[in-house]
């Protein structure tokens, strides 16, 4: 088993980003309304109080969100490049299917007001690096950009469930051959998840989505060595969605990034967190 090294995270990253080009999340586009994906659905969503004002995260305040590197026992995280999900926008023919494709890349649509993106590595010190990985994407969304975006994912993959051909940005082909919706975590105020198979390695990607007012939090995850073993862990995404909420809930919420962050780039640089260090709650 390969021992585990600082850094190593974004090195393996990038072998599987060259694999199967989906290791950034971002927010999809397309038409439709889906039904429920699992977990709390948008019915649920729609009890809750519609009159409290929504708070929209700006990029400094989603600095304070980030997850620290070992803040989740048995998880390395790191921040992400810019280009963690390669560059330009994916391309396909099939606009039922486009939110999914949408999603793969690095440039959201809508675009959101803010985003941070990390990724994670399951590895312990006896054991090292495990072979699971992902991307975790945090982003703020103006109006309804949070619940359309959710909504069309949604249909998207009830929609392409047969799968669906695509072009990455750099203008690689694609295509996965099955979409299969899966039970959503019971987090935030709604969410969804679905399962991706990658016709050419057969390597199934697991995304899960989970909305907090106008913020998604939006989880990728594969298995460099044993594709039955991906998973979303459960302890990663509460931990992510929690400090979310804590910031939502904030009387006085942060103006600045935490002073350890270091300043990271703005929205226009698709908000993507820098290479300084952790950032920790926000008190």
């Amino acid at each position: 088993m390969e021992r585990w090294e600082a850094g190593s995270v974004r090195a393996k990253v990038a072998v599987v980003v060259s694999a199967v080009a989906v290791l950034g999340l971002a927010a999809g586009c397309g038409g439709g309304s889906g039904g429920a994906g699992g977990g709390r659905t948008a019915g649920d969503a729609e009890d809750k109080d519609e009159r409290q004002v929504v708070r929209v995260l700006s990029h400094a305040q989603l600095r304070h969100v980030e997850l620290g590197p070992k803040e989740v026992p048995g998880f390395v995280v790191e921040k992400a490049s810019a280009g963690t999900a390669g560059h330009g926008l994916p391309s396909t023919g099939s606009e039922a299917c486009r939110p999914l494709v949408v999603a793969l890349g690095s440039q959201p649509q809508p675009a959101p007001e803010a985003s941070v993106v990390n990724t994670f590595a399951k590895a312990s010190t006896e054991q090292g690096f495990q072979g699971l990985l992902g991307t975790i994407r945090v982003s703020a969304y103006e109006g309804d950009g949070a619940q359309s975006t959710l909504r069309e994912l949604r249909s998207a993959a009830q929609g392409c469930a047969g799968g669906f051909r695509m072009k990455t940005g750099e203008g690689q082909p694609q295509r996965f051959e099955e979409v299969r919706t899966l039970p959503a975590p019971r987090l935030g105020d709604e969410a969804m998840a679905y399962r991706l198979v990658n016709a050419a390695e057969k390597a199934p990607s697991l995304v899960t989505v989970v909305r907090t007012g106008s913020t998604l939090s939006m989880f990728f995850a594969t298995h460099l060595s044993d594709p039955g073993a991906v998973e979303i862990p459960e302890q990663l995404m509460a931990a992510q969605v929690a400090k979310v909420e804590r910031l939502q809930r904030a009387e006085r919420p942060p103006t600045a990034p935490p002073p350890h962050a270091g300043p990271g780039p703005g929205p226009a640089e698709d908000g993507e967190g820098g290479e300084a260090g952790d950032s920790d709650g926000a008190d």
